[in-house]
């Protein structure tokens, strides 16, 4: 496996547990698995006023991490320019990458005999790429989703992304693209008529066992246990915070609803690089007071705030089906998000939750935090309503959702078909 991010964005245990979940599957059912990845990855979240430090890797039964260093400016004894930081982050994962990465992968593939080659997202396929050119191996392409869709049609937002065009493009026998509302589908159609009859286009699992809706104690217990009074009424955000997922929406909505629900509160869950833009925009706006940060969370901790918790807001730009979402219904939480990507094939407004137009959409003059803000009232005002979707929402993910255990053996049936088909 070729792969540029880290096992776990937000440290040990907490953010996105995908790459994680994979390799546990895969090492766990025996196969042997070396992952070949940087030491601090694209997907690193930098603490303010810290040196940046490699993530100490997990130890998974049958995986073995080949780990090097990419020389960065951060590597410098002083901060540079944030723009320039960007730039430099973007240039060195989109070329300096795959070539370090494609020369230990060829160190590997010399020593040892190996019968998949597994691409792991956009800079695991460039470094594939040029893997390709040496060895003979069945080759899988791993993707958590694409922020293509919307570059498509557009040619000078397409240039911009070369890197995802030539990732997409990767010749493999098996693709397997997440299907997170982000038409993954569509994009590698386009994109990659070769990869026709071989996608396979599946949501991300879930714990639905673990992620069950409280009974009335429960509740009050989690409430208690995370400070929050009995009658607040307590809205959830859980993701990382990056400007994509717009999680400045919830804050800017907050005076408007405070007005007429003045316990209501906003807990965000999760870290990132907008963290402190957000916590600036509480203070300017006079709302810091009702806002809750509460920084990276292990992943088993989560489902408490998602009990505590009256409505779970997920109102990112590009797509909301994102784990995240699939675990608050599966709770049996009230869901308000925006209507991008494939959102309403999973939140059916009026029945697994409430959907409102997305601020792209043509024709809709009312600001976007003014109808949230509405929409938040109302609900905040009909707990009976809260009720019933909450409960469509949890009934929509016993009857659609996987749990991770059946997401990743259907993968696994599927690489060993491969693997199996290549050897004489």
């Amino acid at each position: 496996m070729i792969c540029a991010l880290d096992v776990w964005s937000l440290d040990q245990g907490r953010g996105a547990p995908t790459l994680h979940r994979t390799l546990q599957a895969y090492g766990t059912s025996g196969h042997r698995v070396t992952l070949v990845g940087p030491d601090i990855g694209a997907n690193h979240f930098y603490a303010p006023g810290r040196r940046p430090r490699p993530e100490q890797r997990p130890d998974i039964p049958n995986v073995r991490f080949e780990t090097f260093h990419m020389p960065s400016l951060k590597d410098l004894p002083f901060s540079i320019p944030s723009f320039l930081d960007r730039v430099e982050q973007k240039a060195r994962f989109a070329t300096l990458f795959p070539l370090l990465a494609a020369r230990r992968a060829a160190a590997c593939l010399e020593r040892e005999v190996y019968d998949v080659l597994y691409a792991y997202e956009v800079h695991g396929a460039l470094a594939a790429r040029l893997v390709q050119r040496r060895f003979r191996l069945p080759t899988v392409a791993r993707f958590q989703g694409t922020v293509m869709r919307p570059a498509l049609d557009d040619p000078f937002l397409r240039a911009r992304r070369y890197e995802e065009v030539l990732a997409l493009r990767i010749p493999a026998d098996l693709y397997i693209m997440t299907d997170d509302g982000t038409q993954g589908d569509e994009v590698l159609a386009r994109l990659n008529p070769g990869s026709k009859g071989k996608v396979r286009f599946w949501r991300n699992g879930i714990d639905i066992d673990r992620l069950r809706p409280p009974s009335v104690e429960e509740r009050s217990a989690a409430r208690e246990a995370l400070g929050l009074p009995d009658d607040a009424f307590v809205m959830l955000t859980a993701s990382r915070l990056a400007a994509w997922k717009r999680v400045d929406r919830a804050v800017r909505a907050l005076p408007a609803i405070r007005a007429w629900v003045p316990n209501a509160t906003l807990v965000v869950v999760g870290d990132g690089e907008e963290r402190s833009a957000l916590e600036a925009l509480a203070d300017r706006l006079a709302v810091r007071d009702a806002v809750r940060f509460e920084g990276a969370v292990r992943q088993e901790d989560v489902a408490r705030y998602m009990w505590a918790a009256d409505l779970f807001l997920a109102l990112a730009d590009l797509s909301n089906v994102g784990n995240p979402l699939l675990e608050a219904m599966a709770t049996g939480m009230c869901v308000l998000t925006v209507d991008v990507g494939d959102t309403r094939a999973l939140v059916r407004d009026g029945e697994t939750g409430r959907l409102l137009d997305s601020p792209q959409r043509s024709g809709v003059a009312e600001p976007f935090e003014r109808r949230l803000a509405d929409a938040i009232v109302a609900l905040a005002g009909d707990a009976a309503l809260r009720e019933r979707l909450g409960a469509g929402a949890r009934r929509f993910a016993e009857t659609h959702f996987w749990t991770w255990e059946q997401r990743l053996a259907a993968e696994i049936a599927e690489v060993e078909r491969i693997a199996g088909a290549a050897k004489p």
